[in-house]
Order: C-alpha cells, then sequence, then structure tokens
C-alpha cells in the first residue's frame, strides 16, 4: 500500500498521467472487501476493483483511445455493490463497514465519472447522481440509527 501512494504523490515525468480512474477502481475494491467482510455478496468484487485499477494503470500509460472503459465498468459495478449495502444495513449487518462502503462506492462513482470526462469531454452523468443518492441515503440511515443508539 505505501510503495503505491508513494507512486501516486510522486508527480509524473514529462506528459501528465492522469490517475483517477484507477483511484476510482480502488475505492470500488476497498467498498467490496468491506461488504465481503460483512459476510454477504461481495466475495471477490475487490478482485475485479483491482482488476479495473490495473486495466486503468494500463490505458493511460498505453494512450488506449478507450481508457474511459475501466471507469466506466466501475460506475456499472457500482449498483450491484449498493444493492448488497443496501441488503446488509436492512439485515442490520456492520453498519460501520456498511457505510464506509457505501461512501467508498459514492468516491468512486464521482471519481469515476470525472476521469471519463477528462478523457472524453462532458458526458451525461450515467446514472451517477441516482447512485450517489442511493450511497448517500445508506451513509444517512446508519448515522441515524447510530444517533438513535446514543440518544436512546
Amino acid at each position: 500500500m505505501s510503495e503505491f501512494l508513494k507512486s501516486l504523490a510522486t508527480p509524473p515525468v514529462g506528459s501528465a498521467v492522469p490517475v483517477g480512474g484507477t483511484v476510482a477502481a480502488l475505492a470500488l475494491a476497498q467498498a467490496a472487501a468491506l461488504l465481503a467482510r460483512t459476510g454477504d455478496g461481495a466475495d471477490g468484487g475487490w478482485m475485479h476493483g483491482l482488476r479495473l485499477a490495473e486495466q486503468d494503470a494500463f490505458a493511460v500509460r498505453t494512450s488506449d483511445l478507450d481508457a474511459w472503459r475501466p471507469s466506466s465498468d466501475v460506475i456499472t459495478s457500482a449498483a450491484s455493490l449498493l444493492a448488497v449495502a443496501e441488503r446488509r444495513l436492512a439485515e442490520g449487518a456492520a453498519p460501520l463497514d456498511v457505510a464506509a462502503a457505501a461512501e467508498a462506492v459514492r468516491s468512486a462513482v464521482v471519481i469515476a465519472w470525472v476521469a471519463i470526462e477528462s478523457r472524453t469531454g462532458p458526458v451525461p452523468a450515467l446514472g451517477v447522481d441516482e447512485l450517489v443518492s442511493r450511497a448517500e441515503r445508506i451513509t444517512a440511515a446508519v448515522r441515524s440509527g447510530l444517533t438513535n443508539q446514543l440518544v436512546g
């Protein structure tokens, strides 16, 4: 992890190489790992996120014309992770992990959307607003439940 963060923090030599899509895919992987930790539905999802991060890193290094695809796949994959998070929340499983996963998904979606636009120009929202709203509702529900526990 420290080597990755060190390389991320190192300014690029020559032309700037965008790494936002890679960061989005890693956030997706973290969300999937957190949801797998709750015991349901996201096993292997973290590997999918890592594969997308590798694909993005390769695509931007090689100036692949389809460099936006891994970020698009992040957005597509986010919906299924949010469905798992919603189900786990309803079941009362590990609310802090579920909220952290939802926020990681929210972050991944927004970063991926910006990464796509930086490579292709403005694009329709790709369902981003709805995904962000779902993630925010999960976090709000967890926070509300925690507040109720503290007050009650």
